[in-house]
């Protein structure tokens, strides 16, 4: 796999990251998901700190990307729950 050396900021500071090639865009995509995050953070909230902020942030798109992989998770234990059931079906009388 090939490497690749980015640089990405998250709350005004700059980080230097080393990654696969592949995961660039969705690391790129999660930076700017979570900076998007701090800037609503701080219009709505009277927080200054810029770890508060990131704290925030960080749990809010957390609680999102995990909000919105649970159906396909419960969606995927269904399927193998049914296809149990037919094996099971097939071999009790």
């Amino acid at each position: 796999m090939e490497e690749r050396s980015i640089r990405i900021e998250l709350a005004g500071r700059a980080y230097p990251l080393t990654i696969q090639a592949a995961e660039e865009e969705n690391v790129r995509r999660a930076v700017d998901e979570i900076n998007e995050s701090i800037a609503r953070l701080k219009a709505q909230y009277p927080l200054t700190d810029k770890q508060d902020l990131l704290a925030m942030a960080s749990l809010e798109v957390t609680v999102r990307a995990l909000n919105s992989a649970a159906p396909q998770h419960k969606a995927n234990a269904e399927a193998a729950l049914s296809a149990m059931e037919r094996m099971l079906a097939e071999v009790l009388p």
